[in-house]
């Protein structure tokens, strides 16, 4: 018998508001790609001095040890722990799939939802004492699935689902956690006590609350849902990842961490070992289903798109739509300035060893000579939320060709790369003139990733 008063804390690790997971995302998995696999001993103090210049300007050494702390927790318990970007094997560091994918694709979406994949109850991401508690109350729950099947079951009746109802009749429920309660239960429940005018919700105000809206926040970076005030809503554009977590759902743990015995410090460590693993890891055959469209991203329409047939990840869609959209964007301001120059804006994404995608004018943003040159190389990605100006720690990467490079370097104050971000509610352009200028004067940072090897018959050891 389902009671929902049998309340139960089950927290996770916490991390950061909703846009600044999203803005941090990208700056931990972009340095964890360019130095993993390395010893721990390199890999934390080169992440400690990373994020140390991004957020103090300043090397982790001279930091204060709060400032110090802080840094430490954001890569223990944020980009380890939390998002799952590495882990480790004896005293290696390695890059998490899921890390590289992201790194690949640029589809942060797409990484959250498969975090919220792999995600459960209990997990290796807390202490031992934790750990072993919730072993000890039986808690057995994939979270993400189970919301996501609620909210399918309830639209089918029409019926909205709250936060707080999600937080007190789910993430908080001991029966729901333990895995003996279905969702048909959950919904029923929660159209009996609407009926009775019963009000039930997690206390206001607490700690713990925070824990429960952050597992709302993963969801939403996923983009699976949308939270409309207090209203909990599927995005029906990504109903194929939607079913993919339905159809799960009551199947057993993915990670069974009942196995080991945690009282002996061997399985103890082998348990963390392999948690860290199994959550960085891209437990689907076929990733295609997590993948984020354009589309699926800024519809806010509850109408389903009947999904494309893929044949692999094909990563010339995004860079399409994002050269697609800054190519409107030029020819409107150059229209809007003067019609004359509007066929100078010409689209050259196809045309490969050039180094840009687009050719324009100045226009409106130079005056006295508004038919000069503008070189535009246009690099796309997908997020939940809008980048913030404001946010003083917020950090991007991008991965430039030598074509790309020379060009930069060629064509100076005429070369502008637009960094295209496509979120749910509008899609932002943020532009860098002369990046070569930039990178001379330490205002940004280009380093070489890549290293070309030519070699010849007198090269060869051996043929097999």
């Amino acid at each position: 018998m389902y009671n929902p008063e049998n309340q139960y804390r089950c927290t996770i690790i916490r991390g950061k508001a909703q846009k600044d997971l999203d803005n941090l995302l990208p700056a931990y998995a972009n340095f964890i790609n360019d130095v993993c696999p390395t010893d721990k001993t390199n890999f934390d103090n080169s992440f400690n001095d990373y994020l140390s210049n991004i957020f103090y300007e300043s090397d982790f050494i001279d930091l204060s040890n709060n400032y110090q702390k802080t840094i430490r927790n954001h890569i223990t318990e944020i980009a380890g722990k939390l998002f799952g970007l590495f882990y480790m094997k004896e005293d290696t560091v390695y890059e998490s799939e899921s890390c590289a994918k992201l790194v690949e694709d640029n589809d942060q979406p797409a990484f959250f939802k498969n975090l919220c994949l792999n995600f459960q109850f209990p997990n290796g991401t807390q202490k031992i004492q934790t750990i072993q508690e919730r072993i000890d109350n039986q808690i057995k729950l994939k979270p993400f699935h189970f919301i996501l099947s609620l909210l399918k079951k309830a639209k089918i009746k029409s019926i909205i689902i709250t936060n707080d109802e999600i937080e007190y009749y789910v993430l908080n429920s001991k029966d729901v956690l333990q895995g003996e309660v279905n969702t048909e239960d959950v919904l029923n429940t929660i159209i009996e006590r609407r009926k009775k005018g019963i009000v039930k919700k997690v206390e206001r105000g607490t700690r713990h609350r925070q824990h429960l809206r952050e597992q709302i926040n993963l969801l939403e970076l996923s983009n699976l849902i949308r939270v409309e005030g207090e209203n909990v809503l599927l995005n029906s554009y990504e109903h194929v990842a939607i079913e993919l977590f339905i159809k799960t759902v009551d199947e057993p743990l993915n990670f069974d961490i009942y196995k080991y015995d945690l009282s002996n410090s061997a399985e103890k460590k082998r348990m963390y070992q392999d948690w860290s693993k199994y959550f960085g890891s891209v437990n689907i055959s076929d990733y295609n289903l997590l993948t984020t469209s354009v589309e699926a991203l800024q519809q806010k329409e509850d109408i389903p798109i009947k999904p494309k047939p893929k044949k692999g990840v094909d990563h010339t869609i995004l860079g399409d739509a994002g050269e697609e959209f800054v190519y409107q964007i030029e020819k409107e301001r150059v229209n809007a300035y003067n019609p004359r120059l509007t066929n100078k804006v010409i689209m050259l994404g196809k045309q490969r060893g050039i180094g840009y995608d687009i050719s324009s004018v100045e226009a409106n943003e130079n005056i006295e000579d508004p038919e000069f040159a503008r070189f535009i190389e246009v690099k796309s990605t997908k997020r939940t939320t809008v980048p913030s100006m404001s946010d003083k720690t917020w950090v991007d990467t991008i991965n430039l060709t030598r074509k790309e490079w020379v060009a930069a370097k060629q064509y100076r104050d005429a070369f502008n790369i637009y960094r295209v971000y496509f979120t749910p509610n509008e899609t932002v352009i943020r532009k860098i003139n002369n990046p070569f200028e930039k990178n001379e004067s330490g205002i940004i940072r280009v380093l070489p990733t890549m290293y070309r090897m030519d070699f010849f018959s007198k090269s060869i050891d051996k043929q097999y």
